[in-house]
């Protein structure tokens, strides 16, 4: 039986008052892996979502109860396991921030997140 793991592996972290850059190893036993597909695993959009809301969470103290909306949601290139993403969180505004995962590979997705006040 394989031991999954939930998130990415923090490799480094570069904080500023309105930007947050993390490395992140996205390890080949993720859970959301399996069955997202067998013969060729990818992480799905909605964990890189996910993982988006906890970083802000963490890192500038957002309400994830006062979500309100993703916009310019892209998703250019899928994720494959074991690889190393550079997650860039911006704050736009108080309440609205930028996102952008990108590798070697390219960018693999971008957007922003708007919370109420």
């Amino acid at each position: 039986m394989t031991d999954f793991v939930y998130k990415a592996e923090l490799l480094s972290q570069k904080v500023t008052e309105q930007q947050v850059d993390l490395k992140l190893r996205v390890p080949a036993n993720l859970y959301y892996f399996q069955g997202h597909f067998n013969s060729a695993p990818i992480l799905p959009g909605v964990v890189q979502t996910h993982w988006v809301m906890q970083y802000l969470a963490e890192f500038f103290a957002a309400d994830v109860k006062t979500f309100q909306g993703f916009s310019n949601l892209k998703f250019q290139i899928i994720v494959q396991p074991e690889y190393v993403l550079d997650l860039t969180l911006k704050q736009i505004k108080p309440n609205k921030y930028s996102f952008s995962y990108q590798s070697e590979h390219g960018q693999h997705a971008s957007g922003k997140v708007q919370f109420g006040e």
